[in-house]
């Protein structure tokens, strides 16, 4: 068997660029001026984008909220636990809260909807009884949002 003899073609070629070539094979780049635009338009187009997360955040900072504190509670009977919160939010603002009882083993076993509000101070206590169907073990806020603000 003869093998072909393999030549090293070595590092290509270059000589001058012919603008007139390259332009006819690829097309002309874009020009300074389109460049630029392009470059403006970018610019104007996250500038816009900023202003708009800039106005999003500051809506959300005036819109009031509400956290809840969970007291306690007390299973009254088999048919009644008394839920004990606290709420902190802006003074008549009115929160619309979730509570709910729970047995032993985790299971809602009451559930009650509640309206608090307007309230009158930045902090304010409140209890609510919850209805069961079962001896409860537990009883807690599972959430509160506000509905009214003032």
């Amino acid at each position: 068997m003869s093998a072909s003899p393999q030549h090293d073609a070595g590092p290509p070629v270059r000589g001058p660029v012919d603008e007139d070539v390259v332009a006819a094979r690829y097309g002309r780049g874009p020009s300074s001026a389109t460049r630029r635009r392009r470059l403006v338009a970018a610019v104007v187009a996250v500038a816009l984008l900023l202003a708009a997360a800039v106005a999003l955040q500051a809506a959300s900072l005036r819109e009031p909220s509400v956290q809840v504190e969970n007291l306690g509670f007390t299973v009254d009977d088999a048919s009644r636990t008394t839920v004990r919160f606290s709420l902190l939010t802006a003074p008549g603002t009115t929160a619309s809260c979730t509570l709910v009882a729970l047995n032993e083993s985790f299971t809602q076993v009451g559930f009650r909807q509640v309206t608090v509000g307007p309230v009158t101070g930045q902090r304010t206590s409140h209890e609510a009884v919850v209805t069961t169907t079962e001896l409860a073990t537990t009883g807690s806020v599972e959430s509160c949002r506000v509905v009214d603000a003032g």
